[in-house]
């Protein structure tokens, strides 16, 4: 997306420090990343077209598959399924 330019580094760096850190945390403590893509509720206060967004309570879900699971190092697409990255 344009103008998306200045947060890509940001979001990569967290989606491999997530990765990494997973690699290095003491046995039985796990870490994962949540790529939460643009938000329905965000889309509709900026005007933009909600369609293309995901409502905040479908983003919860992510959250708790997160938590709840049992994988470590992953990167959840929230719009998705668990984005596996080596």
């Amino acid at each position: 997306m344009p103008g998306s330019a200045a947060v890509s580094p940001v979001n990569a760096a967290l989606e491999g420090f997530g990765r990494a850190a997973a690699l290095e945390l003491p046995r039985g403590q796990r870490i994962n990343v949540i790529a939460p893509g643009w938000i329905t509720e965000t889309l509709i206060a900026f005007k933009m077209d909600p369609s293309i967004g995901l409502p905040a309570a479908e983003l919860a879900k992510a959250y708790v598959r997160a938590v709840e699971g049992n994988m470590t190092g992953q990167v959840f697409d929230a719009m998705l399924q668990p984005v596996n990255r080596p």
